[in-house]
């Protein structure tokens, strides 16, 4: 049974993050793995080049030595690895997956705050605490979006977690409880 990129993802992640926190590295190995992400993102050809058949072993190995030389000792292993094992195409999943597990063993949460204005930094600082208190944290990584269409309110997502406090929404649960009543 084939594994799927997401689970390649998983289990090479845990084994760097393993070998990382034996040597005393995470952070090192954390902003690496960051770095070699957005390599892959401002270069979607990059995977295809790696892990394609298009381009000879030799030709690969000379774009992996480059790649490897701006990373320390235990990323170039490791990127020595996945390249061996033929899993260069998973590499932006093994990075979202040791991110998760960082983020996880630190008190990390990615959250979204939605509103229909923008928000001035003290708002931002108690949007933060109230996530940090919730979701029982100690950081929070916070993507603001502007969306009108909401009217007023704020929409919050954490993970797979929603809280929708919008006037769309209040307007939707009236509208629904109007229409059941009638």
């Amino acid at each position: 049974m084939k594994l799927s990129k997401y689970q390649v993802g998983k289990r090479y992640s845990k084994a760097l993050f393993e070998v990382a926190e034996e040597q005393n590295s995470i952070e090192e190995i954390l902003e690496d793995l960051k770095s070699l992400k957005k390599v892959y993102e401002e270069n979607p050809s990059l995977s295809f080049a790696l892990a394609g058949r298009s381009i000879s072993r030799t030709e690969k190995i000379k774009i992996l030595d480059t790649l490897k030389s701006q990373f320390g000792e235990l990323m170039q292993d490791f990127l020595g690895l996945v390249f061996d094992n033929g899993r260069m195409d998973c590499v932006t999943d093994i990075a979202d997956a040791f991110i998760e597990k960082y983020d996880a063993v630190n008190g990390i949460v990615e959250a979204t705050v939605k509103t229909a204005v923008d928000l001035d930094e003290a708002q931002i600082s108690h949007l933060e605490s109230v996530i940090k208190e919730r979701f029982s944290v100690n950081k929070v990584n916070l993507t603001k979006i502007v969306d009108p269409t909401i009217i007023g309110g704020v929409i919050i997502r954490v993970g797979d977690q929603v809280i929708d406090g919008s006037v769309v929404k209040r307007f939707n649960d009236i509208k629904k409880t109007l229409l059941v009543n009638n």
